[in-house]
């Protein structure tokens, strides 16, 4: 009798508790798979998307390797490889050792330096040794090759000084082995030269550049030659393997 008394309670617990069940909102196993595949599906894609963003990143540093080693053959005066390791030039002044860009005060000029590996960067340090002082901006490249400012300012190195080396704190997160660095050609009168471009880890080690690209550069020369193919009206004959080449002439730094 007592097991009896009780049994009716559950039921009515248990008829109630159904009752309620048909009101609350359960998802369906379809629901669930369709989304779960959506999301698999999505991260596929990052990962493929993040992969071929490496792979282009891996093949342009190669080429741009490539084309390192044919233009540091003979470092032709005021070349972009002239930037490359650390600073070789003597003094300030117009020297060949230095980078300079094609035109004097024409456009506002760029170098993109390339080092061995990555590395959490503390500060920069770009030597400029001939008409200081366009450095007003530093950024960093990420290992998907994003852009990311980390300074911009007025260049620590004044224009009146002659030369000298600018020193950029960095304040970012990411580590990086790619540095560019913005010239304000314009801004100050004449070629505004650069030696040499250190980047400061977080250990105290300064890394020179290894590869590097530019805007433009005074000296990107035919083979056998020292003329940059600058669009001048005036021409020259240039010795090249054994023939003659025409070859414009470039503003004059002699």
């Amino acid at each position: 009798m007592q097991h009896s008394s009780k049994s009716p309670s559950r039921w009515k617990v248990f008829l109630m508790l159904s009752a309620w069940s048909r009101w609350l909102p359960v998802p369906r196993w379809s629901w669930f798979q369709v989304r779960i595949s959506t999301l698999l599906l999505f991260i596929m894609l990052c990962s493929v998307f993040v992969a071929w963003m490496r792979d282009r990143a891996e093949m342009k540093e190669e080429i741009l390797e490539l084309q390192t080693r044919f233009h540091s053959i003979g470092k032709p005066s005021w070349g972009i490889a002239q930037v490359l390791g650390p600073p070789d030039t003597k003094g300030f002044g117009d020297i060949r050792t230095a980078w300079a860009s094609r035109t004097p005060d024409e456009q506002e000029e760029w170098i993109i330096a390339y080092f061995d590996k990555e590395v959490k960067p503390e500060e920069l340090r770009v030597h400029e040794t001939y008409n200081p002082g366009a450095l007003h901006k530093v950024s960093i490249f990420t290992q998907l090759g994003n852009e990311v400012t980390v300074w911009s300012g007025t260049d620590p190195t004044p224009q009146s000084s002659g030369g000298g080396v600018s020193k950029i704190a960095m304040e970012t997160i990411w580590q990086t082995k790619k540095v560019k660095i913005y010239l304000d050609s314009k801004g100050v009168p004449g070629w505004n030269e650069i030696d040499a471009i250190g980047l400061v880890d977080t250990s105290g080690n300064v890394h020179w550049a290894k590869m590097a690209e530019a805007s433009t550069s005074y000296s990107d020369y035919y083979p056998g030659s020292n003329v940059y193919p600058y669009q001048g009206v005036t021409t020259v004959d240039v010795p090249f393997c054994g023939m003659t080449q025409v070859g414009p002439v470039p503003p004059n730094k002699d």
